[in-house]
């Protein structure tokens, strides 16, 4: 009689202890999702941010391009920003997706995963930044041509082709035969994969974010103390 006693208060402690440790990962999940959210949110507004601002200037250059359309120097500097935003736009996108898609209903490690996905195309968005490097030059003509077009007088003075006697534009294709060439290599040497050198080490660590990695090392430490609760 007492054996049976004694095995049935073991089934029962056993039962409650499954309970608690259910409570405690489901605790933990929530902590989770609550935290992760928490240090992602401010980067999540940042992007919608970005994007709102990305769509003007395409909207913008895009009327720009119509308007200049037949003017080759100018056309073509429209055309490389142009390709500068919807190239950021898209990877905008993408990590706002990202973001919004991490719940609680997600395990630590598709978390994880999506974390360094979204730490991915941060880097790429660094990256893409030093690639179009050389489209940055068109601004000041691009704005030179709308001084123009819509006669603004307090702003004559500013003729950045006129002051430069045309050679602003041998400028731009310099710097896109120089730095375009280098820029894609620069974007294909940085990867995963060359961490050991030291350089792509520091560029990887300085642009990847802040507020992803330490959201990663939170996960991190959320699977440590779930597999302690086990």
């Amino acid at each position: 009689m007492e054996l049976d006693e004694l095995k049935t208060m073991w089934l029962s402690n056993d039962e409650k202890l499954e309970k608690r440790l259910r409570l405690n990962e489901q605790n933990i999940e929530l902590i989770q999702a609550q935290k992760v959210a928490s240090k992602l949110t401010p980067l999540y507004r940042q992007r919608v941010i970005e994007c709102i601002f990305h769509s003007i200037a395409i909207v913008l250059l895009i009327g720009f391009l119509y308007k200049n359309i037949s003017q080759f120097p100018y056309a073509m500097s429209a055309i490389a920003l142009s390709a500068f935003y919807i190239t950021t736009l898209i990877n905008a996108f993408r990590q706002i997706n990202l973001i919004k898609d991490m719940d609680v209903n997600k395990d630590l490690v598709t978390m994880q995963s999506s974390l360094v996905m979204l730490q991915t195309h941060i880097i790429n968005y660094a990256k893409l930044t030093i690639l179009f490097i050389p489209t940055f030059l068109a601004y000041p003509a691009i704005f030179t041509k709308v001084i123009k077009d819509y006669d603004i007088k307090a702003l004559a003075d500013f003729d950045i082709i006129a002051k430069s006697n045309g050679s602003w534009w041998t400028l731009e294709m310099v710097a896109f035969i120089i730095l375009i060439p280098l820029g894609i290599w620069f974007y294909k040497e940085v990867t995963y994969k060359n961490m050991d050198k030291k350089w792509v080490r520091n560029f990887i660590q300085k642009s990847s974010g802040t507020r992803v990695a330490k959201a990663l090392e939170f996960l991190k430490e959320l699977q440590s103390l779930k597999h302690n609760t086990r």
